[in-house]
């Protein structure tokens, strides 16, 4: 409890900070007439025309609130990783000049993120062909795999350059991943404040307070924006918001990962950050293996998300999202006891994931190319 209530201000000031600023960006949004138009294809599940920027004001509640927190950072870091004195002294300072720029390499982290976020907005108002999408993520999360190793998985030490390839693969794929799932208010921005919150007690046990700050802001943020975008929403944060969600998450659980097998003499507890996200995964590589087996481009939206699907078995959509939430947050308990407990209960992952898909598809015998998948 010492250590986490210093850490009440970081989830707050960008709590409030994001939500006031939502009513004045809706005002901008509908003035620029970036809205979301139900019409403009099939898969949209809302009524209205929305109006994007909610990515924004997730942007300037994280970046205005990190410029607010960095007094209480010299004075609460020494707490928060456990430090006896509470002082305002140039050591602590120090550390909380190191959490900024040295330890997470911050500076790069950021950049590359927003350049996600501005290929994310540019795409939501004057829309990119997908091979240009592509390049533009391509581009910036190998920039950040480049100049910051740290934020490489570390699946094959031994083999640097296939593993730099498959970190490039894992934060590209889970940045879409959390764009595909922004497909029902609520969802993707839940989603992610429920593995942001976990990856933030996650890098608290690594010992790791720069990280876990990052995350519990992020988690603050993304709370001020779901008090608009829960069912009825009214502001999308479009694919600037959802691209630079997946990316701050998976590029922190790539860290967590290499934090736990270094220190660690457990090798499985590698994989307990990166199962924080294994309900975003499992959407991913299921919606994904649907599109292509039926000869459509996976990057073409449709109906066959898991949230969909749960309402197809009788879910309200209300319903199919909290069932969502619980889902994540069922899969990611398992895998933070497992790093508290030294890998014993890493295992019991699969048990939610298992009910998840078992709950998705029993119902439907052949539910994943019957015709209950073509209906809408």
């Amino acid at each position: 409890m010492d250590t986490i209530l210093p850490l009440a201000p970081f989830v707050l000031c960008p709590l409030f900070i994001t939500a006031l600023c939502i009513p004045p960006i809706k005002r901008l949004a509908q003035a620029l007439d970036l809205v979301d138009n139900p019409t403009s294809a099939a898969h949209k599940s809302h009524a209205q025309p929305t109006p994007y920027g909610g990515a924004l004001a997730i942007a300037l509640g994280l970046s205005i609130g990190l410029f607010l927190c960095v007094p209480l950072l010299i004075v609460e870091l020494p707490a928060i990783i456990g430090a006896a004195d509470r002082v305002w002294t140039l050591s602590a300072a120090w550390l909380a000049g190191e959490f900024l720029i040295q330890s997470v390499g911050l500076t790069s982290f950021l950049g590359c993120g927003m350049g996600l976020f501005f290929i994310g907005l540019i795409d939501d108002w004057r829309g990119l062909s997908p091979l240009t999408r592509f390049l533009g993520q391509l581009a910036f999360i190998a920039l950040l795999v480049y100049t910051q190793p740290l934020f490489q998985l570390d699946l094959l030490p031994e083999l640097p350059l296939l593993n730099a390839l498959l970190s490039i693969v894992w934060i590209g794929a889970m940045s879409n991943a959390f764009n595909f799932l922004d497909n029902m208010d609520g969802l993707s921005a839940g989603i992610g404040a429920i593995c942001l919150i976990f990856l933030g007690f996650a890098a608290l046990l690594a010992g790791e307070p720069g990280i876990a700050v990052i995350c519990l802001m992020s988690f603050g943020a993304c709370c001020g924006f779901l008090l608009y975008n829960l069912p009825p929403a009214s502001i999308f944060m479009g694919d600037a918001g959802s691209l630079f969600l997946g990316y701050t998450i998976s590029a922190i659980a790539a860290y967590l990962s290499q934090t736990y097998s270094e220190t660690h003499i457990e090798p499985a507890l590698r994989w307990a950050p990166i199962l924080l996200v294994s309900i975003p995964i499992y959407d991913f590589i299921s919606v994904s293996f649907l599109r292509i087996k039926r000869g459509q481009a996976p990057w073409i939206g449709d109906k066959n998300h898991i949230s969909h699907r749960l309402v197809r078995l009788g879910l309200s959509r209300r319903g199919a999202v909290l069932c969502i939430y619980l889902a994540t947050a069922l899969s990611g308990l398992p895998s933070l006891l497992s790093i508290q407990l030294t890998g014993q209960t890493l295992w019991l992952w699969c048990a939610p994931v298992g009910l998840c898909l078992t709950k998705t598809y029993s119902s439907q015998p052949n539910f994943p190319i019957c015709s209950v998948c073509t209906q809408n």
